[in-house]
C-alpha cells in the first residue's frame, strides 16, 4: 500500500499528532475539570453527589480492568477470576483499617492508615496472582478460565469460612468502616466525608493515570515485547528465547496486584465488604471482561472508556428497569408500576453481541482504526539510523 493512500501524513510526536491527542484527552479532562472539581460558571453547576460517585466508581473499575487487560489483552491468557483479586484487595483494606489483625504499625489498636493499605494489598494480590497463575503453565484457553473462576468461587468461600470470622467477618462481613479523606485534603478544598466522592475521583484517577504510564513503558520494555509475542505464538516466542513460566506467572501477579489496588479503593469508598458483594463474584468478573472489550482488549487506554461506558450505560438502564414509566418510549408499552428487572444485563448482552459483530477491536481500537483511514502516523527514525555518521575516517 502507498503512501498515497493516506489523505494526511504525520510524524510521530509532530504537530498534527499532537493536536489530536489534545483532542482527544485534554478536552474531556477540561470537561471533568469544569464539571466535577468546581469550576462551574461555563457549564452550569457541577454533577450531583450521586453522579460524582458513578464517576469515581468508573475510575476504579478501569484500574481493575487494566489488571484484566495485561493478563488477557497483552499476554493471551484468558482469565474471568480477577473478581477473586477485586474481592481480596478490598478486604485487605478494611480488614487492616480496623484492626483486625495483630500488627504493631500505624495507629492505635492495631488500625493501618487506609492509605498505607493500598501498597499491602498490591503486595498480597501479586502473591495470591503468582499462586493462581501457576495452571497458566499447563493450561490454555477455556480450561484457564475456568480455573480461574473457580478460584472466584473458592475466594469468596474462603472469605466467608467461619474459622475466619474473627478477621473477615464470616458470611455478614465487615460493616460501619467510615474512610474520610485525610487532612492535609482540605488544601484541595475537600472537607471530610461530605466531599468523599471527589476525593476518591481524585485518588483513582491519579492511581490510573500512574497504573496507565507504569503500563505503557512495560509494554515497551523487553518484557513487554515477551508479553506480545507470548500472546501471539508460544512456540515462536520460546523459540526466541522467552522463558513462558516466568513471564506467564509474573504478568497474572501483575495484573492480581493492579486489581487489588482497584478493590482496596472499592472497599475504602464502600465502607463495607462481605462475600456477597455482587463485583466480588462472577458479575464483577463479567463486568471486567465486558468492560475490556468495549473498550478494546490490548488497548492501554481501552480499559478506562470501557470502565466509563459500563457504569453510566448500567446506571441508566437500571434507572429504566426500575422505573420505565418515566421514559416516554417504554411508558407507552408496559403497564404502570411495571420494572424490568435484570434490564442492565440484557441491555449489555445485546451491547456485547454488537461490540463483537461490528467494532471487534473495542471503541479505542476502533477509534484508531477510522483515523488510520484518515491520518496516518510516520514512525520516528532513530537519527543513527536515519543517516550514516561521519566519523572522519578516510576511505
Amino acid at each position: 500500500m502507498s503512501d498515497s493512500t493516506y489523505p494526511i501524513l504525520t510524524p510521530a510526536n509532530g504537530g498534527l499528532h499532537w493536536l489530536g491527542r489534545i483532542a482527544v484527552f485534554a478536552i474531556p479532562l477540561a470537561y471533568l475539570g469544569i464539571r466535577v472539581f468546581g469550576w462551574t460558571g461555563v457549564l452550569g453547576d457541577g454533577w450531583t453527589n450521586s453522579g460524582l460517585g458513578l464517576l469515581a466508581d468508573a475510575f476504579i473499575v478501569a484500574i481493575a480492568v487494566m489488571g484484566v487487560n495485561l493478563i488477557t489483552g497483552f499476554t493471551g491468557q484468558l482469565s474471568i477470576g480477577h473478581a477473586a483479586f477485586f474481592a481480596l484487595g478490598a478486604f485487605t483494606a478494611i480488614v487492616l483499617t480496623e484492626g483486625r489483625i495483630n500488627t504493631p504499625f500505624f495507629g492505635p489498636d492495631n488500625q493501618w492508615s487506609p492509605g498505607w493499605t493500598i501498597p499491602v494489598a498490591a503486595v498480597f494480590c501479586f502473591v495470591v496472582g503468582c499462586v493462581i497463575g501457576l495452571p497458566a503453565l499447563r493450561l490454555k484457553g477455556i480450561y484457564l478460565a475456568l480455573t480461574t473462576l473457580v478460584a472466584v468461587e473458592a475466594v469468596r468461600s474462603t472469605l466467608k469460612w467461619e474459622e475466619l470470622e474473627g478477621i473477615t467477618g464470616g458470611a455478614a462481613g465487615i460493616k460501619g468502616s467510615k474512610y474520610s479523606p485525610p487532612d492535609w485534603a482540605s488544601a484541595i478544598g475537600l472537607e471530610g466525608r461530605a466531599d468523599l466522592n471527589k476525593w476518591f475521583i481524585y485518588l483513582s484517577l491519579g492511581l490510573l493515570l500512574l497504573i496507565m504510564l507504569l503500563v505503557g513503558g512495560l509494554l515497551r520494555s523487553r518484557i513487554g515485547r515477551a508479553m506480545v509475542a507470548t500472546r501471539d505464538n508460544e512456540l515462536a516466542a520460546e523459540v526466541m528465547g522467552v522463558n513462558l513460566s516466568v513471564i506467564k506467572t509474573v504478568v497474572f501477579g501483575l495484573s492480581g496486584a493492579i486489581t487489588g489496588i482497584a478493590g482496596a479503593l472499592f472497599g475504602l469508598k464502600l465502607g463495607l465488604v462481605d462475600g456477597d458483594v455482587p463485583l466480588f463474584g462472577l458479575i464483577g468478573a463479567v463486568t471486567f471482561l465486558v468492560a475490556m472489550v468495549v473498550g478494546g482488549a490490548a488497548q492501554v487506554w481501552g480499559p478506562l472508556v470501557g470502565a466509563v461506558f459500563y457504569v453510566f450505560v448500567n446506571k441508566v438502564a437500571r434507572g429504566i428497569g426500575e422505573d420505565p414509566d418515566s421514559y416516554p418510549v417504554f411508558s407507552s408499552i408496559v403497564d404502570e408500576g411495571t420494572q424490568l428487572n435484570g434490564l442492565g444485563g440484557v441491555v449489555f448482552g445485546v451491547l456485547l453481541i454488537l461490540f463483537a459483530r461490528f467494532a471487534p477491536f473495542g471503541a479505542v481500537g476502533t477509534f484508531r482504526l477510522l483515523r488510520s483511514k484518515v491520518v496516518r502516523v510516520i514512525p520516528s527514525i532513530p537519527r543513527a539510523a536515519a543517516a550514516p555518521v561521519d566519523d572522519g575516517s578516510v576511505s
